[in-house]
């Protein structure tokens, strides 16, 4: 495959990917407030899925097709992204308030999830059994989320009509399918054509996050922008609990994946420290600007190391 070529997927990949989401994303909220849902749980389970549709779709095409370092990657990498990059960017540029009572219950959830992964990582495979107990997870989460989260319906007439939004969300998730098709043929190509022992997992956790982490940053970006900060919020920790519990579960359960056990090394430690970042944020009304630019500045350090250790090998 040519470098045009392979540019040309990755381009056209991730627009999809992003136009996909956005629509998945905006069907989905509208839904919620015509079904009585509060903000924080649309973030957490609505909108989380539909920013992961991505991630699954990638981690699953690339690992039906061999390539189980570029979907652990994809996963590990998303999460990291989704706090350094996406989480840091939105909370440089706009003020994100915090609603300590809630976010600390989910982050709770994602930080015994995110170990429990890791430890499943330690024997070099994630077997079925253990996909079907993640994917029993996000059922079991979702559903508390949901239940817990009702609050009085609103229709202000903008929110349009349940077909009309099932509508845009099948239209979406359409998108995402082309996208996720056309995004791993490039990161595929693009692996085959750098020589080295971790491309792959580079690759993953780099390109292939990036462009799956598209329609979260798009979500909270905006959502920051009109002061949202429950959704932008809810969305970084639903999305990554949707990636290990729905994507990494799924993914395994309908096929087996090898890991290399050097993840454990510096990606996992990394994956966690960042759900550890978050606590500190607790105690605040507000997301501080330098703690968020430290985020960020952390996630660029880490992009760059996985590729110098990539090409290095």
């Amino acid at each position: 495959m040519s470098s045009l070529a392979i540019g040309g997927y990755l381009v056209a990949g991730a627009v999809l990917l992003f136009l996909g989401g956005d629509s998945v994303v905006r069907g989905g909220s509208k839904l919620a407030r015509l079904w009585g849902i509060s903000p924080l749980v649309v973030g957490l389970t609505i909108i989380a899925f539909g920013t992961s549709l991505p991630e699954l779709l990638v981690s699953l095409m690339a690992a039906l097709r061999g390539k189980e370092a570029i979907a652990i990657g994809n996963v590990i990498g998303s999460n990291i992204a989704n706090v350094g990059l996406i989480l840091g960017l939105s909370a440089t540029l706009f003020v994100i308030v915090i609603s300590a009572k809630r976010i600390k219950k989910d982050l709770n959830y994602l930080l015994a999830v995110s170990v429990l992964f890791s430890i499943m990582l330690f024997d070099g495979e994630i077997q079925r059994w253990e996909g079907i107990a993640l994917f029993g997870g996000i059922i079991i989460y979702s559903s508390y989320c949901i239940i817990t989260g009702r609050e009085k319906k609103s229709d202000d007439g903008n929110n349009g009509s349940i077909l009309g939004n099932l509508f845009i969300i099948s239209i979406g998730i359409g998108a995402l399918t082309g996208g996720a098709h056309l995004f791993v043929e490039g990161a595929t190509g693009l692996a085959e054509r750098i020589a080295g022992k971790n491309i792959e997992m580079a690759i993953g956790l780099t390109v292939a996050a990036y462009g799956t982490s598209l329609p979260e940053l798009a979500t909270s970006l905006v959502a920051a922008y009109k002061r949202e900060s429950e959704i932008s919020l809810g969305n970084i920790i639903g999305s990554n609990m949707f990636n290990i519990l729905a994507v990494i579960g799924l993914v395994s359960a309908i096929s087996p994946m090898k890991v290399d056990p050097s993840v454990i090394h510096f990606e996992i430690p990394v994956m966690l420290l960042y759900v550890l970042m978050l606590y500190p944020l607790l105690r605040k009304t507000s997301i501080p600007r330098i703690y968020a630019f430290l985020m960020l500045s952390g996630y660029i350090a880490f992009i760059v190391f996985v590729f110098i250790r990539a090409l290095s090998s």
